[in-house]
């Protein structure tokens, strides 16, 4: 039998040393995290953006033909017209105002000299403002009332005395110009007051017109500020006025628009200077005819501190009522011209001037800039420059 090596029961196994180990995984985790690294840093230049490619900036720059303007514009509302009421006042004859006769319609315009309208069947004529009304006047009162009167009736085309005395030649001038306006004139009970001596008469009257010595009744006439204006409101012929005796409304003052601009912007509004007015498809050329004062802001009323800018609206302006907002551009529309970028644009000892460039060579051609407003410039046309030419840039 052979000999066999037995291990001898209860001895215990015998553990291997794997010290080794240790040092191997630390080699093999290093490794790995070095070619983590080298990959990635591999892959993070193989991925860089190649060098970025030079926009190329325009020199030059075309030339055109536009409209060049700097335009303010403003909001603003029409304002109606002053109005002046025409009043009747009642004689100690007359129970009622009554209108009788409306020779004037809406519309029309009333002077000194004319008949405006007849109440109670008498007339109201127009006076001149300039005649002072505060009594009757008959034959021998003198005055400076009467001289003013003398001057109106010779404005009219009648013949009267230079004096300040109601004479022959104020009675009949008045005579005649009731006359025209269809009307007798009124007259007073006889007056102890005589024709003084050497008085012309050029039309002698019988002893009994004489007598019914014609007054020059101020109740019959009417005035308006200004002595002209347009009929805006009549009353009705029939009408029985009111206790005010308001027979008419004439218009003293044409409409106007008002608009508030800031500090900045007034300067683009001067007296005289020219503007566009739109409301709607309605277009009115008109200009600047007064610029307030400065005038602090209102929160309430949504208005900022500025001027006040007022334009005119010529009579018979449709399309623009009272009241009514509208829009105001300073200066009219700009006809077109040259025009070119205002960095093309240079400038030597004061002149301007702009390269032109033809055939690979550039050449300085002076210019005349007559606007610049949002970028370009407006140059005021000339031989060597048209549209298409190319321009450096500066």
């Amino acid at each position: 039998m052979q000999n066999s090596e037995v291990t001898p029961p209860g001895s215990a196994m015998r553990r291997v040393p794997r010290w080794w180990l240790i040092p191997a995984v630390l080699v093999v985790v290093l490794a790995g995290l070095g070619a983590a690294y080298w990959t990635g840093a591999s892959s993070v230049a193989g991925t860089e953006p190649s060098a970025a490619t030079p926009t190329v900036i325009p020199v030059s720059a075309t030339v055109e033909r536009r409209a060049v303007i700097k335009q303010v514009v403003l909001s603003g509302k029409v304002v109606a017209g002053t109005q002046f009421a025409i009043k009747a006042s009642p004689s100690e004859d007359v129970d009622r105002l009554v209108l009788t006769a409306t020779p004037k319609a809406i519309g029309n315009v009333v002077t000194p000299g004319q008949l405006v309208a007849a109440v109670s069947g008498r007339p109201l004529l127009l006076l001149p403002s300039s005649v002072p009304l505060y009594r009757d006047i008959e034959l021998g009162d003198s005055g400076p009332d009467v001289t003013a009167l003398h001057t109106a009736l010779a404005s009219f085309g009648y013949t009267v005395s230079s004096t300040d005395t109601f004479d022959m030649s104020t009675r009949h001038a008045l005579i005649d110009w009731y006359k025209a306006a269809g009307y007798k004139t009124p007259t007073a009970a006889p007056s102890s007051k005589a024709i003084k001596p050497g008085d012309a008469d050029p039309q002698p009257l019988s002893i009994k017109e004489s007598s019914d010595g014609v007054v020059f009744r101020w109740k019959e006439f009417v005035q308006v500020p200004g002595d002209t204006g347009t009929i805006a409101a009549m009353a009705g012929n029939g009408s029985v006025l009111g206790e005010d005796g308001i027979v008419a409304q004439v218009k003293i003052a044409d409409d106007s628009i008002v608009a508030r601009a800031d500090v900045v912007q007034s300067e683009s509004f001067p007296v005289g200077g020219a503007v566009t007015v739109r409301a709607g498809s309605a277009v009115l050329e008109t200009k600047v005819v007064l610029v307030s004062h400065f005038l602090e802001g209102d929160q309430s009323k949504n208005e900022i501190p500025g001027k006040d800018i007022t334009f005119a609206v010529p009579p018979g302006t449709e399309g623009f009522a009272a009241d009514q907002s509208v829009t105001v551009t300073a200066g009219s529309a700009a006809a077109e011209s040259l025009a070119v970028p205002l960095i093309a644009v240079r400038q030597e000892e004061g002149v301007p001037y702009v390269l032109l460039e033809k055939n690979g060579e550039p050449r300085r051609v002076n210019v005349k800039v007559m606007a610049q407003a949002d970028g370009w410039a407006a140059i005021a046309d000339m031989d060597g420059l048209a549209p298409g030419d190319e321009v450096k840039l500066q």
